[in-house]
């Protein structure tokens, strides 16, 4: 039962999120502006209002430094026992290049929960060991909205690129399009058409909550793709 009723909160608390987000959509289909919020602590920008505060999965994607060491090591004793030590000692030199030939490779790391601020120029997470990293929307080059999956990617100028997850997603989804396409465009994202299609009376059949869903493939990522 105690599962049951997890199981049963979580998928309210999904439905919730997503209803959260078409209020948004409807919100500033009809012109208006997003409320600020009050930061304490924080300090922003000259002109700088923050919209939403929440938690949010962080993740960045890039390739290890492939870096390893390798043992050349100095062997004595007796030949059998000098060639067994340089075989093992090959074979440790051998794992370690293969595994650092799989850290070059493209991945998601860095993941961690992280508070979440999401302003008119940019998303700001707060990471553990850097403090507040800044993501400003005049530097995206990429972006791919998906709350059907409850992540966002975007990819920048000059940084790697950032996917943020969770149940904050059909919100922070809806609040970047706006931000990051303007006013004139962001309606025609197809990432939050699920959104906008709800907000504007054409309702998605019951069960719009993660696992749900019928999206198909989650969203190709262009140039992002791992």
């Amino acid at each position: 039962m105690g599962r049951k009723k997890n199981d049963e909160a979580t998928a309210q608390r999904e439905r919730d999120e997503w209803q959260l987000g078409i209020d948004w959509a409807r919100w500033l289909m009809g012109g208006n502006a997003p409320q600020s919020l009050t930061m304490y602590g924080l300090v922003l920008e000259q002109g700088e209002v923050a919209y939403v505060n929440t938690p949010a999965h962080y993740a960045r994607l890039y390739g290890g430094s492939g870096r390893y060491t390798h043992n050349s090591g100095l062997f004595l004793g007796k030949p059998g026992v000098v060639l067994g030590m340089m075989a093992a000692n090959a074979a440790v030199n051998a794992s370690r290049k293969a595994a650092a030939k799989r850290d070059m490779q493209l991945m998601w790391r860095d993941l961690q929960e992280v508070p979440t601020v999401a302003t008119n120029y940019r998303l700001l997470c707060l990471l553990p060991q850097r403090g507040w990293m800044s993501f400003y929307y005049s530097a995206v080059q990429e972006f791919y909205p998906d709350p059907a999956n409850w992540t966002i990617t975007f990819g920048f100028q000059n940084a790697e690129p950032l996917r943020l997850a969770g149940l904050a997603t059909p919100t922070l989804s809806v609040l970047t399009a706006w931000c990051v396409l303007g006013n004139d465009r962001w309606q025609g994202e197809p990432g939050i058409a699920p959104l906008i299609e709800a907000a504007t009376g054409h309702q998605l059949p019951p069960g719009v909550v993660h696992g749900e869903l019928d999206t198909g493939q989650p969203r190709r990522l262009g140039n992002l793709e791992p």
